[in-house]
This record gives structure tokens, C-alpha cells and sequence, in this order.
């Protein structure tokens, strides 16, 4: 077992993971194991992007903790941004001290009883994430990290699959989240079809990026790729985790670039530098553009 080096960002650490712990239990409560889908209160975002109950219900429960002990910090939630926006497409992020909440990262997968769920909540000073919780309230799996004090899964220290060096021996978890258009589906479909022609070992998608940079960090998946994950709340408490445990965080539209924290979609690939590198090779440059209206 390793040891956690105390962090100057140890009570925002703390912070997060009772709320994330709490966020848990209101999470379970609305889940009826054993059956299908269940009866949430889901209302339709947009397409096939869903919003329930229980997101917004933890989404308020956790910002109330840090608004108690952080008054003076910026939050910044998926639900909250949605009806308050703080920022467009492509917008910069703050450089004061904020926190990038997703209350149910899966939210599909929760309304259908399906087990990857996370709660996401990552601390940032300085536009740079510093602090990440992610927890999966059904597998009780709490995954934790703060800039230089190392990565954890339920007190254990994690790190990446150092011995992924290519995409043969690569198991790639990638999401094709909520859009439909044609053109869209076309060119994830044909990604897809790069990396399984060039021999990758194998192919997976949870519907949670969240839960996605966890399994990176912890060497449970080689690489995580997505064009287009949902917002800066995705990905934000999943950096600092894939970081720690000795992975990249890559901007999949940019070569060796750091992923930076901005508003609206975004692309990201993660996992060891090697294997980051040949996914990314293969992949080709992604050419599908975001914009306020898609």
C-alpha cells in the first residue's frame, strides 16, 4: 500500500471526498437493483442527453459543502452551467480558484441500471485542475488525487498499464457520447475501424469519461479516447488522476499537447505516453467541429 503525501490542497481533498461519498447515497437511493430501467424523473437535454432528479438533487447537495466551507471559490457544475452558462464553446477557464462538479457522469447509464456511474469533482486554481474524486457509488470505488501526492483507489496506490506500449497490447475504452449527425457518426465509426484493422487487443465504451480516466489511472484500461466528451466537468477530477499515476492527459486534436481546461466539448486522450501516441497515430486528426449550435 502506498503512502499519501499530505498536499497543500489536502482540505479541498477532503472536502471532495465527502461529498462524493454523500453524493453516493442519494445516488443508490433511486436505483432498484435486480431490474431494468427504473423511474428517475428523466427529462431529455438534448437528443439522447439525459438529465434526472437525482442530478440535480446532488449537484445542489454538493455545492452547498463547498459554498459552507469555500464561500469565496467558483463552482461550476454540468446541470447548474447548462441553465446558467459561464462560458461558450472553446471559452478559457478561470484562473481563480474553482470546482468543476458533474454530479452523475453516466447519467444514460444510471436511468438504465447500468453500473458506471461516477461522481466527478475536481478542484482547480490557476486553470489547472489540482484536485481529483471520482467515485462509482455501485462498485464503491474511490478514486482520489492531488497534485504531487500520487493516485489512489480506496486507500491503495494506482498506477497506469506501463506495459501497454502500442495499440496491439492497448484495451481502449472510448466514448461516442450523445450526438447523431451524420457526419459525426461517420467519422467515429471509421476511427474505430482504424484501430481494429491496426490490431488492437480491445475495444470498449462505458457512457462515463469520468469512470473512463479512473480506469486509466488505476492500469484497468490502457487508453481512453473521446471526440466530443460533455464539458470541462468530465475530464477535470480525471486529469489530475490519470497525472498522478504517471500518465498523459493529451488533447486528441493537437500532437503531444496538453488537454487545457476550457468550456464546452473537447477531445481527450490518456493513458501512458507510448500507447497515447500510437492510438493518436492511428486515429488521424479528428475533423468533426464543435460549435454553440452542435
Amino acid at each position: 500500500m502506498g503512502n499519501m503525501t499530505k498536499s497543500p490542497y489536502q482540505p479541498q481533498l477532503e472536502l471532495a471526498k465527502d461529498a462524493a461519498l454523500k453524493a453516493g447515497e442519494i445516488i443508490r437511493s433511486y436505483c432498484s437493483h435486480g431490474t431494468g430501467r427504473s423511474s428517475k424523473n428523466v427529462t431529455v437535454k438534448s437528443g439522447v442527453d439525459l438529465v434526472t432528479e437525482a442530478d440535480t438533487r446532488v449537484e445542489k447537495m454538493i455545492t452547498g459543502l463547498i459554498k459552507d466551507a469555500f464561500p469565496n471559490d467558483l463552482i461550476i457544475g454540468e446541470e447548474d452551467q447548462a441553465d446558467s452558462p459561464n462560458g461558450g464553446q472553446g471559452d478559457p477557464f478561470p484562473t481563480e480558484s474553482c470546482w468543476c462538479v458533474d454530479p452523475i457522469d453516466g447519467t444514460t447509464n444510471f436511468v438504465h441500471n447500468y453500473p458506471f456511474v461516477a461522481v466527478s469533482i475536481g478542484y482547480m486554481e490557476g486553470g489547472i485542475p489540482r484536485v481529483g474524486v471520482i467515485y462509482n457509488p455501485f462498485t464503491d470505488s474511490m478514486y482520489e488525487a492531488a497534485e504531487g501526492g500520487g493516485a489512489f483507489l480506496n486507500g491503495k496506490q494506482i498506477t497506469i498499464d506501463s506495459d501497454a506500449s502500442s495499440i496491439e497490447d492497448c484495451l481502449l475504452v472510448n466514448n461516442i457520447g450523445h450526438y447523431r449527425y451524420e457526419d459525426f457518426v461517420e467519422e467515429s465509426a471509421e476511427r474505430v475501424k482504424k484501430w481494429l484493422k491496426a490490431g488492437l487487443r480491445g475495444y470498449r465504451a462505458s457512457g462515463s469519461a469520468a469512470q473512463n480516466l479512473a480506469h486509466v489511472a488505476s492500469g484497468q484500461v490502457s487508453c481512453y479516447y473521446e471526440h466530443g466528451y460533455g464539458g470541462p466537468w468530465d475530464v477535470c477530477a480525471g486529469m489530475v488522476l490519470v497525472k498522478e499515476a504517471g500518465g498523459v492527459v493529451w488533447d486528441a486534436r493537437g500532437s503531444e499537447t496538453d488537454l487545457e481546461m476550457k468550456f464546452g466539448k473537447g477531445s481527450v486522450c490518456a493513458g501512458g505516453r507510448a500507447v497515447v501516441t500510437d492510438v493518436l497515430k492511428v486515429a488521424g486528426q479528428p475533423t468533426f467541429e464543435f460549435s454553440g449550435g452542435k
